[in-house]
């Protein structure tokens, strides 16, 4: 009988256990997910200053690609060429498993590390990580969390 018990105790904290496992990896996942795409967003930003060109950023539900500006050769025309014969270089195709909620998005970094546009990225997700969005502004690239109460991400 108290072998029936403390099976039945271990059990039931094996399951508890699960729980909170499979939780805390979705929180990790998400969060890795943020922290990818900041450092991609960041290099697609250091290689337009430091390659005197335009980079590219298109976001979809389910990933993103980065670009650089490459057609019509040497350097390009400062315009998203996705044509199959007209193309600029894709830098980065980055497909995720958390649906990004801004999507579809487009913006450019200029050559001289310029964001086109200003706002941001977060990751929609039912747990709450430390990091799940991303602000972009003109000169900046910053991790945050997500405040659901203001619709605003908090830059951390």
């Amino acid at each position: 009988m108290e072998i029936l018990i403390a099976l039945a105790i271990v059990g039931i904290v094996v399951m508890i256990a699960a729980t909170s496992f499979q939780g805390m990896m979705r929180k990790y996942r998400v969060e890795g997910e943020t922290k990818q795409m900041f450092a991609e967003l960041t290099d697609a930003r250091a290689r337009a200053m430091q390659r005197n060109r335009a980079f590219f950023v298109r976001i979809d539900t389910n990933g993103y690609r980065t670009y650089e500006d490459t057609f019509p050769a040497p350097d390009g025309n400062g315009v998203l060429d996705n044509d199959a014969l007209l193309a600029d270089t894709t830098v980065t195709n980055t497909i995720v498993t958390d649906n990004i909620a801004v999507a579809p998005l487009t913006f450019r970094f200029d050559r001289n590390g310029i964001a086109s546009v200003a706002g941001f990225i977060r990751f929609s997700s039912t747990v709450q990580p430390d990091y799940d969005c991303i602000t972009i502004r003109e000169t900046r690239i910053k991790l945050g969390q997500y405040d659901a109460t203001g619709g605003t991400c908090v830059e951390k």
